[in-house]
């Protein structure tokens, strides 16, 4: 092999740095959602939010069940000896809070949604509920134009008793029930045009007059400030507003005046749902702790 020149010697040549690589890492795996739903029992104990917590129940559900049991009794109350049951559904969404107690009536909470709002019914009195007092809201946003009492009339032209409220609103305005009850009326009523009556507890009936449109069914249970029927002058009228009426025993009284002291009107269709409700609620198994 021919010679070749002499190399010449490199003064400095740099060294590539080594950088140690990380240890492939297995993917994150997701959070387990929970598929079927989880009972959790105890003794309310020296605490109850602790005993919740004990139990197995986390944060958030020891507190939508607190804030459950806070729409019938006041929670301070609780005592030791009393028996906490809950059942979760998926997410952790409290579905059932109950609460046994010594010397005093069991609380068998269900969780019930219906037109568009979720709401705790105690099963354990569905079908009979505690007496309630409250007054009955005004159906109309609106003015009042006559008022209960002895009126000259608009259109008959000679003084008589007016048995309700005229409330003037827009044609077309909603018209709410005053409140709970059923619907016992809805259609043509004569000289009150579209009409709808809704009976109510301690012997209450409401009726609103001079509709346009009619929503309620006859026989339907309604909720106070649930839509009914929409403003108009139907019947004998002069112009788009609602009469209110409000009568007990069958005579008319001051709707301005009108207070309940008696146990709400009862939908037994949905006190039968409900404790069919809590019957399967009850059967999820407990979890062990």
């Amino acid at each position: 092999m021919a010679p070749t020149a002499a190399a010449e010697p490199i003064e400095f040549a740099p060294k590539r740095a080594f950088i140690p690589q990380a240890a492939p890492q297995a993917p994150a795996q997701p959070v387990a959602q929970q598929a079927t739903p989880l009972r959790i029992s105890g003794r309310a104990g020296d605490g109850l939010y602790w005993s919740l917590r004990s139990a197995g129940a986390s944060a958030d559900v020891a507190a939508q069940y607190l804030a459950a049991l806070a729409t019938q009794i006041d929670v301070g109350e609780v005592g030791p000896g009393s028996g906490f049951d809950l059942v979760l559904g998926s997410n952790h969404q409290l579905l059932y809070a109950g609460l046994s107690q010594v010397g005093t009536s069991n609380l068998q909470l269900v969780k019930w949604a219906a037109n568009g709002r979720a709401e705790w019914i105690n099963a354990a009195n569905a079908d009979r509920p505690a007496p309630v007092e409250s007054g009955m809201m005004m159906p109309v946003d609106g003015h009042i134009t006559s008022y209960f009492g002895y009126r000259y009339h608009p259109i008959l032209h000679f003084t008589r008793f007016h048995a309700g409220l005229d409330i003037g609103a827009s044609w077309g305005s909603p018209i709410v029930a005053a409140g709970d009850g059923q619907v016992v009326a809805a259609g043509w009523a004569g000289g009150y045009g579209r009409e709808v009556r809704i009976a109510h507890s301690g012997g209450f009936v409401s009726l609103y007059g001079h509709m346009s449109q009619i929503v309620a069914e006859p026989g339907a249970y309604v909720r106070q400030g649930q839509v009914i029927g929409y403003v108009g002058s139907s019947g004998l009228s002069t112009g788009p507003h609602v009469h209110f009426e409000v009568r007990q025993g069958g005579q008319p009284v001051n709707p301005l005046g009108v207070r309940f002291s008696s146990a709400p009107v009862v939908d037994t269709h949905l006190a039968d749902a409900v404790k069919a409700r809590l019957k399967a609620l009850l059967g999820v198994g407990l979890k062990k702790s």
